[in-house]
């Protein structure tokens, strides 16, 4: 992988329920979901073909895109975001690119 394909930005995220003053859970009523960034990186982007998105019996109306990061030791699992140019994506699958520990690839659909 040339790293110079890696020329897109993109955060990665995870949202929560907020806590009160005493770090106990907000109820619903007053629920805020928080957005804490766990991740900020260059990554190179490709949106799944129709034949991939067939193959992996992925429904035609949703945008499936594959993120490709640089290896990080960060926890990045399905319950993240990632934010690309203000478009939000929810994270589907993640793999450690042929167990190298050197890419990320990132699955993720786009919230519609």
């Amino acid at each position: 992988m040339n790293p110079g394909r890696l020329n897109q930005r993109i955060k990665i995220y995870k949202t929560g329920t907020g806590y009160d003053d005493y770090g106990e859970p907000l109820d619903t009523k007053t629920q805020v979901d928080t957005k804490t960034q766990v991740h900020d990186c260059w990554a190179s982007i490709k949106n799944k073909s129709g034949t991939e998105q067939f193959q992996a019996s992925t429904p035609f109306a949703k945008v499936v895109t594959s993120f490709l990061i640089r290896y990080t030791k960060k926890v990045i699992d399905t319950t993240m975001k990632i934010d690309f140019k203000g478009e939000i994506y929810n994270i589907i699958y993640v793999d450690n690119y042929n167990f190298s520990n050197q890419w990320i690839e990132i699955t993720a659909e786009k919230v519609m």
